[in-house]
């Protein structure tokens, strides 16, 4: 992705993409292009930001997307079970996540 695929409205406050988050990874890992394909959906539908630092406040690229209720707790790649996230708040839930299963 480059800067010319964000919507005006972040190139005007001067949000930048990184090299693609999936690139060289195609068809590895999460499903392949059926992922791939929903994953750009939910990231258009956010608007490339961080749902988690939106709520707070702030505004930060989202690069990855995120089950809000993780598969292993029963949710789904639904797309009201998905959000978009950035790095830094994906691998703090994802420890806490980790850290609920190991109580199980």
């Amino acid at each position: 992705m480059t800067l010319r695929t964000l919507p005006p409205r972040l190139k005007a406050i001067g949000l930048k993409l990184d090299a693609a988050p999936m690139e060289g990874r195609y068809g590895k890992g999460r499903g392949g292009r059926p992922w791939r394909r929903l994953r750009n959906t939910v990231l258009r539908r956010d608007g490339f930001l961080c749902q988690p630092c939106k709520a707070e406040g702030r505004t930060k690229l989202a690069t990855e997307v995120d089950h809000i209720v993780p598969m292993f707790e029963g949710g789904s790649d639904a797309m009201k079970n998905l959000q978009g996230i950035c790095s830094e708040c994906h691998k703090v839930k994802t420890q806490a996540e980790i850290a609920r299963a190991g109580r199980r």
